[in-house]
């Protein structure tokens, strides 16, 4: 690998703007990946009254120890500020709330979508009866052919029944069976 073009993927995630190219994708993808929903990503900021946090901060340090990449649609971002409005009271709401986001740009965390993976994602859901919404992750794990992490037991029982009779899909694991 060249130097230019760490630096290059360096200056991307150092940036408050971190837009996935996909020569960065193809640098990320020659290690070990998952794709991990909401659902993980809400334990590492919300450790109270949230079961699964051990899981949830295993794969954050596997991640921040090279040991894994991590991979989300960009939804997961959205997703993650709207739980963070809802589980905050307004007086902290902004600084805690702005610091998250701050934290979650600063990890190194693919945010990635396409076409392709959305057009996935309204099938599955169309199969599934999921929403797209949560397809969104189950899809993006198909496009790079990685494990798909999540804390939401709804969607795991959907999904396992859907792979069952297709025959096709991606592993998809509990958050409390990651560890």
């Amino acid at each position: 690998m060249n130097g230019y073009r760490y630096n290059e993927i360096e200056e991307q995630i150092n940036s408050d703007t971190f837009i996935i190219s996909e020569n960065i994708i193809d640098f990320f993808s020659s290690r070990e990946s998952v794709v991990i929903d909401t659902s993980v990503m809400v334990k590492w900021f919300f450790k109270d009254n949230e079961k699964n946090t051990a899981a949830a901060g295993l794969i954050l340090e596997k991640h921040l120890n090279d040991g894994i990449g991590i991979i989300s649609p960009e939804i997961a971002i959205f997703e993650l500020a709207n739980v963070v409005k809802g589980k905050l009271n307004p007086e902290e709401n902004r600084s805690i709330g702005e610091e998250i986001i701050d934290k979650i740009f600063s990890l190194g965390i693919i945010f990635y979508i396409n076409k392709k993976i959305l057009k996935n994602a309204f099938n599955i859901a169309v199969d599934t009866g999921e929403t797209v919404y949560d397809c969104i992750f189950i899809a993006t794990a198909e496009y790079f052919g990685i494990k798909m992490v999540t804390d939401d037991n709804r969607l795991f029982l959907s999904y396992s029944k859907y792979r069952e009779s297709t025959g096709q899909g991606i592993e998809i694991i509990l958050l409390k069976d990651y560890i």
